[in-house]
């Protein structure tokens, strides 16, 4: 049996050109770096056996590769520089409704930014917003107060920091992972995770007097917003913050949990540092 020969060879750039016009599906209508490394291995894949892509040729197409993932990593990084120029601001900005399919405005001020995916969002009123459909910036009155932007160079570093309670004076020293700057109405906030706390009570609006109250509220309430009363064991003093409890512990009568999205003054802050040296959210 004769072996047909493979004509026609496509090139990188012909298999691109072809997927460009088949993107009626796709929500993106773009090629990425991955997209590209994919065509390349089934081009290779698929060549002629009996006429190999030459050594220069297949060169030349991995010099392209990472030709367009540096372009794609320098367009990440001035996406995040813009994202963060953004904070405190009001903008306007066209998004597809992702259960409708159809484009929507979103207005307001932007109060945080969140890197997720490789992707740069702008939050606006809780609405993750992608930065590359911004259509308008105008100056907010809040962020006439305050340089929030000045912060956003925490993001990603862990932190030690203060919450208090304003009504009596105390003070909780805590530790974690900032992973975004929130603008408040009257100070500005670095938003931890991976925060250790003890846990001294429940805030609710039903006390209950179930000894088992406090671990069958904490079990049903794991990935979820909780109000919670923590301390610092070795002076005492109590504040209550809300936050989104990640997990928990009870044992000898004493409950540790780690909690997500707590709000500490950024002016609160007195030590930095890398990531990956954590240090121990016990030490002050």
């Amino acid at each position: 049996m004769a072996v047909s020969e493979v004509s026609n060879q496509k090139t990188i750039q012909e298999i691109i050109e072809s997927s460009s016009k088949k993107t009626e599906t796709r929500n993106t209508g773009e090629l990425g770096k991955d997209d590209f490394l994919k065509l390349l291995v089934t081009q290779l894949r698929y060549q002629d056996p009996l006429e190999p892509m030459e050594d220069k040729e297949f060169i030349s197409q991995m010099a392209q590769f990472s030709s367009l993932e540096q372009m794609q990593n320098l367009n990440t990084s001035f996406s995040s520089v813009k994202a963060f120029s953004l904070i405190g601001k009001r903008i306007t900005a066209s998004i597809t409704d992702e259960s409708t399919g159809e484009l929507k405005i979103v207005e307001g001020d932007v109060t945080a930014v969140k890197i997720s995916g490789g992707k740069v969002f702008a939050v606006v009123n809780g609405q993750d917003v992608p930065v590359d459909s911004v259509t308008n910036v105008t100056e907010s009155y809040w962020n006439l107060t305050s340089n929030i932007a000045a912060y956003t160079n925490l993001i990603g570093f862990n932190a030690k920091g203060a919450v208090y309670d304003s009504q009596t004076g105390d003070i909780v020293y805590v530790n974690g992972k900032v992973s975004a700057i929130q603008k408040g109405l009257y100070e500005d906030y670095a938003v931890m995770d991976g925060v250790s706390v003890n846990i001294a009570e429940i805030v609710t609006n039903s006390p209950s007097a179930d000894p088992d109250f406090m671990k069958d509220y904490l079990e049903s309430h794991k990935g979820q917003q909780v109000s919670v009363v923590i301390m610092d064991e070795s002076t005492g003093k109590k504040v209550a913050v809300t936050a989104k409890l990640r997990e928990y512990e009870i044992k000898d009568n004493k409950v540790t949990a780690i909690l997500d999205g707590v709000y500490v003054p950024v002016d609160s802050i007195t030590k930095i540092t890398p990531a990956q040296t954590a240090e121990s959210s016990s030490e002050e």
